[in-house]
């Protein structure tokens, strides 16, 4: 029996699965347009877990082969950025000679990938896809290497991507020209170079992709300028497109919460990151769409919800989060969800130091930068200033290399708050219970109702900390993830 989740968070109240194929389905043909109905009604009622097996269901029938399948395109039965939607024109008419063998196979690797159970068969149905014949046609080449990345097949998809570009058949086709160029772009930001995703994302936006797949090569690019730490020009890219606000009607809306909810976060909005990031799950699990690997809201909303003090939200979100991680089993996803526990259990150094061995052994060069650079503050508000002082020299050299300008800034304001901690002697002991109850995101009355003390004497020791930590004041303490007591 499979169950749903609440709309708000993604945890809380279920709702049991009970639908089976309907009457019409049969050798006697199947209505896909039909079925995009009836998904969409159960989704609007918010019974996500019965559309979901509805679309297994029909995915499962159609790869059987059945005669006089009605209905030439998939899109709107599962997701995928950048897909057609449900009402798109590609998902209508008829066509007498079914589905193609390369839109089945499409159809069943994404829907595999976005329930995240069997990495295996999901990786050997995307090899599958991509060496039919018709696997070279542009919506099913785009599908077979995301599902590839999904399953940190990095090297595998890069590779047929590069010789889908240098084919004779996708140069001379503009369109399709421009989708690899996307799936090749992504690719490098995944793999740990986001200056070279930007560049060929700019290049891209500047030629003006098609439509169908425009607010995902603007999502893909925020994603890389914030590692690159260009933040105003990821901010000025979400406004030029319309995407600032709220993005009702916006095709693709999931990866845009998700590029926006990075950005906001690297700003230190958790409140708004967060919101992106639960928005962005929201829509995903309209989809049914589980594996953290398609996109690791869970973890970032459970960081983010940890750093304004909604702990037991932030452990529901990286419990579902970790079990999902652990079904899907890459290093790249169990890292990511590992280290969003470490930092609500706590921050302990321990816990950090696994997270970045696991990290250290994929590509995802951001993320393992990120976990270095919390490992590196949780030693130095445990006082292990020398362990802590190379973690972050570490951490700023390869950023310095890898172009993650973002993560090198940070080592360095880090290494200079450091040694101003060191000259002025340290934090006394009720500097840190009131630095780490203000990280919290506690007022300053807050605090001081708690600790029997005046306004004004919590304003004097939050004064001390922040010249301390050469911090300007109470949001940039609030950058600093670990607790400081």
């Amino acid at each position: 029996m499979e169950h749903d989740v609440d709309r708000s968070t993604g945890t809380g109240r279920r709702v049991p699965v009970e639908w089976r194929l309907p009457e019409n389905v049969g050798p006697d043909g199947l209505s896909l347009e039909g079925v995009r109905r009836t998904r969409a009604e159960l989704v609007e009622r918010g019974r996500w877990g019965e559309a979901d097996q509805v679309v297994r269901e029909v995915i499962d029938l159609l790869a059987t082969g059945p005669a006089g399948v009605r209905g030439p395109q998939l899109g709107g039965l599962v997701y995928v950025p950048g897909g057609p939607a449900p009402d798109d024109a590609h998902c209508a008419g008829l066509d007498a000679a079914g589905v193609p063998e390369e839109q089945r196979l499409a159809a069943r690797a994404v829907q595999l990938a976005n329930r995240g159970v069997d990495r295996v068969g999901t990786v050997a149905t995307a090899k599958q896809l991509l060496a039919l014949p018709g696997g070279r046609e542009t919506g099913a080449f785009w599908c077979g290497i995301l599902v590839l990345a999904y399953a940190d097949e990095l090297d595998t998809a890069l590779d047929l991507s590069v010789r889908a570009m240098r084919s004779p058949d996708v140069i001379d086709f503009g369109e399709a020209r421009g989708v690899v160029a996307l799936l090749v772009a992504r690719l490098m930001w995944l793999g740990g170079d986001p200056g070279g995703a930007a560049k060929v994302l700019a290049g891209s936006l500047r030629r003006d992709v098609c439509r169908q797949i425009r607010s995902v090569a603007v999502a893909w690019l925020v994603s890389a300028l914030v590692d690159l730490g260009e933040l105003n020009r990821a901010h000025d890219l979400l406004l030029e497109h319309g995407f600032s606000g709220p993005l009702a009607g916006v095709q693709d809306r999931a990866e845009l919460f998700m590029a926006r909810g990075a950005l906001r976060f690297a700003l230190g909005q958790y409140d708004r990151a967060l919101e992106d990031f639960l928005d962005c799950g929201r829509d995903l699990t309209a989809w049914g769409v589980t594996n953290p690997a398609v996109a690791p809201w869970r973890s970032r909303a459970a960081v983010c919800a940890n750093a304004i003090g909604r702990t037991d939200l932030a452990q529901a979100l990286v419990s579902k989060e970790m079990a999902a991680a652990r079904r899907w089993r890459t290093p790249r996803s169990v890292g990511l969800a590992s280290h969003a526990a470490a930092l609500i259990a706590g921050g302990e150094p321990a816990s950090l130091r696994e997270v970045v061995a696991v990290l250290d052994g994929t590509d995802a060069v951001g993320d393992s930068l990120h976990a270095r650079y919390d490992l590196a503050l949780a030693l130095g508000t445990r006082e292990l200033h020398g362990e802590a002082r190379k973690t972050l020299e570490a951490v700023r050299d390869t950023a310095r290399r890898r172009g993650y300008a973002m993560w090198s800034a940070r080592a360095e304001e880090a290494l200079a708050r450091m040694t101003a901690l060191n000259r002025a002697g340290g934090l006394t002991r009720q500097e840190r219970k009131i630095g780490e109850l203000a990280r919290t995101g506690r007022s300053n009355r807050q605090i001081a109702e708690e600790q029997y003390l005046t306004v004004r004497t919590v304003e004097f020791h939050l004064s001390r900390v922040y010249r301390k930590l050469g911090l300007a004041g109470r949001r940039d303490l609030k950058a600093i993830l670990t607790p400081l007591s």
